[in-house]
């Protein structure tokens, strides 16, 4: 009984252990118990199998046992197991071969072969180790961390796509702005209205060579010329921005393009090409040569302006000089020579540039049928020498013979806006005439006589200013342009509106003062007032200023009696508008601008000769009153850029802020930014 009992508790016991059924003292929902039901047997209640030799062949016979055969698989595993633990270094040298491969391609063409393996390269290690480690990969974006990553990454890209698309809008429709006092880095404004109005393309076609050895002038350093190609490249390119539907650029080398040179100069030699600019109408295919006229270009502005004046078949004024009085001569330079220094071949040139049509207008002293052309006969020829265009303006430079008295009368119809026709009677031209009169300290009386007439009077004998004479030269004054900007609110309100205007527009452009203008013996002018005439001096001498009779005198005579010289200041350049000479009646109501007759009168002529040309502002000062004249204001605006240095100057403790808040500001500030988020999200 006791062993029955014995085996009974046993069994009790073994059925506590592997039944797991619940018994009195141990609660029903206990886990441990649940567990013992799947438990395997103790080792120590079970006596061990016999070992059979065939116990592993046995054991995949029966009916439970699995045979595993080898795969494909099983042999990469240790080649992918290997891959997997070199992940890291693998990915790092496949971004090295993307980038590397980039770079190559982007900036090294002959080698991009090499380029776009190093790139495929690149791409299949990255991708191999991805696929490997997929699951990594897709926890790594799936995840917690990963989403954030993700939105951080499509957050990015979002942020790099609006700036693309932004600077791809500003790149097509940008806009500048010229900061500079004097606009140096912009185009006039007469420049910006003729782009506006073009009625067909144009194109320029610049001609520069790109091997530093070929073709070039040995005077000019290859650095030179990629300089001056710089600047001519940024002035096309705001032309083309003006108006870019009807104004085009391209740079042709003349080496490598010949077939595009033949079509514009023949056979000429690839030096006289070079550097040169072809404008040319694309409609009318006319076309005009721009030769860089001075080493700084500082003219291009101006000289593309006529160019395109001239393909675009705009109308040109004509300027007559008048000769046949001992006037200055406009053609004096023969082949190979610089001219006749008294000459004014340099300010034909400049008045070509500006597009109009220079011409001599040739009065002997015998002939007695004159007269200024007026407008050309139906059926004239251009090209015929007896058809003359109507003249816009009329120079007199510098006369020393008398004038006659028929040739009196020509001027005197043409300032009054009359002309004789075929039948000999008087009829009106299209305007009242322009003049601009050059004279000198010693002009003929007759001349003065004529002047006088319209109320100008041009005094006997030099001006000498102690003040503003050029050092070893009493004779030449250094005279300083009137600024209208620069005078008081009431003394411009004392000088008429039209009278203030010019007065802006011929010596003052933009606001900006003309330099200094060097007269070598200038003589004053007085001008008479009456009801009609208005006029305004452009420029005055200073108060230590006297008018002395003798030209071969330096010292004036400054006493108080009758033998001392007239003292200053002095005025020798006036504007001048009159509706007619002394004695007309006077006008009842303001007469029509085309009925006013308009002048300008300088003291000497030899301010813009072609040994003074290039000395101070004088033959700005002559342009510019001639585009006012003949009505070209945009042309006044379009003289060469002044280039002022402004020196920043500092004391020691201007430097000191300027230095240390540059050092120390922008690092503060983001610095008292950071505190203050983290102040916030503390």
């Amino acid at each position: 009984m006791s062993a029955f009992f014995n085996r009974g508790a046993g069994d009790q016991g073994a059925g506590d252990q592997g039944s797991g059924e619940p018994t009195g003292s141990e609660p029903r929902g206990d886990w441990r118990r649940k567990r013992g039901r799947n438990r395997q047997p103790d080792s120590r209640h079970v006596s061990p199998e016999p070992q059979e030799s065939e116990g592993s062949a046995a054991s995949s016979d029966r009916p439970g046992g699995i045979r595993r055969s080898p795969t494909v698989l099983s042999f990469l595993y240790p080649a992918l197991h290997f891959i997997s633990s070199y992940g890291t270094p693998i990915v790092i040298a496949g971004i090295i071969g993307l980038i590397s491969g980039i770079v190559v391609v982007a900036f090294v063409g002959s080698m991009s072969t090499y380029g776009y393996v190093d790139i495929t390269i690149g791409g299949v290690l990255i991708l191999t180790v991805g696929l490997i480690s997929l699951s990594s990969v897709m926890a790594a974006f799936l995840g917690r961390t990963g989403r954030y990553g993700m939105n951080s990454l499509i957050m990015i890209l979002a942020f790099t796509g609006i700036v693309v698309v932004i600077n791809f809008i500003s790149f097509e429709n940008h806009k500048r702005s010229d900061v500079t006092a004097t606009n140096q880095f912009s185009l006039a404004q007469g420049t910006r209205q003729l782009l506006k109005e073009l009625d067909e393309p144009v194109r320029a076609t610049a001609f520069y060579v790109e091997d530093p050895n070929a073709g070039l002038n040995p005077d000019r350093s290859y650095q030179e010329l990629l300089a001056r190609r710089a600047q001519v490249e940024e002035t096309l390119r705001e032309f083309e921005a003006a108006r870019s539907s009807k104004f085009s650029f391209r740079f042709v080398d003349p080496t490598l393009e010949p077939e595009i040179v033949r079509n514009y100069f023949g056979s000429l030699p690839t030096p006289l090409i070079q550097e040169t600019i072809v404008v040319e109408g694309l409609d009318s295919a006319l076309i005009h040569v721009v030769q860089p006229s001075d080493i700084d270009y500082s003219e291009l502005e101006q000289d593309l302006y006529s160019s395109i004046l001239v393909v675009s078949n705009q109308e040109r004024k004509t300027i007559y000089f008048l000769s046949g009085h001992g006037e200055r001569d406009l053609e004096t330079a023969d082949s190979g020579s610089i001219g006749d220094p008294s000459g004014y071949d340099n300010i034909r040139a400049a008045l070509e540039r500006d597009n109009y049509e220079v011409r001599t207008l040739r009065w002997s002293l015998l002939d007695e049928d004159v007269s200024v052309p007026g407008e050309p006969a139906d059926g004239c020829v251009s090209k015929d020498p007896d058809c003359l265009p109507s003249a816009a303006l009329l120079v007199i430079a510098g006369p020393k013979d008398n004038l006659p008295a028929a040739h009196a009368s020509a001027l005197s119809r043409y300032l009054l806006g009359k002309e004789l026709d075929a039948a000999g009677n008087l009829v009106d031209r299209r305007e009242a005439g322009r003049l601009m009169f050059l004279a000198e300290p010693e002009i003929p009386e007759t001349f003065s006589a004529f002047m006088a007439v319209w109320g100008v009077f041009v005094g006997q004998g030099y001006i000498r200013d102690e003040d503003r004479s050029v050092q070893g030269l009493p004779h030449t004054l250094q005279l300083q342009m009137n600024n209208p900007l620069q005078l008081t609110a009431e003394a411009t309100r004392s000088i008429d509106p039209q009278v203030l205007a010019t007065l802006i527009g011929i010596t003052a452009p933009k606001g900006q003062s003309l330099g200094n203008v060097r007269m070598p013996g200038a003589a004053p002018i007085k001008i008479y007032q009456d009801p009609n005439r208005d006029s305004a001096p452009l420029a005055f001498t200073s108060i230590n200023s006297y008018l002395i009779p003798e030209l071969d005198r330096v010292e004036p005579n400054k006493g108080t009696g009758a033998q001392s010289d007239p003292r200053g200041p002095f005025s020798p350049v006036f504007f001048v508008q009159a509706f007619g000479p002394l004695g007309a009646p006077a006008a009842t109501s303001q007469p029509p601008d085309t009925e006013i007759a308009r002048m300008v009168v300088f003291g000497d002529s030899d301010f813009v000769n072609n040994l003074n040309y290039n000395l101070g502002s004088g033959a700005d000062l002559f342009l510019n009153s001639a585009n006012y004249l003949l009505g070209d204001y945009s042309l006044v605006s379009i003289r060469p850029k002044a280039f002022t240095f402004r020196e920043f100057n500092l004391n020691r403790n201007g430097y000191n802020f300027v230095r240390f808040s540059s050092w120390l500001f922008m690092p503060g500030l983001l610095g008292l930014m950071a505190a203050f988020v983290w102040w916030v999200r503390r």
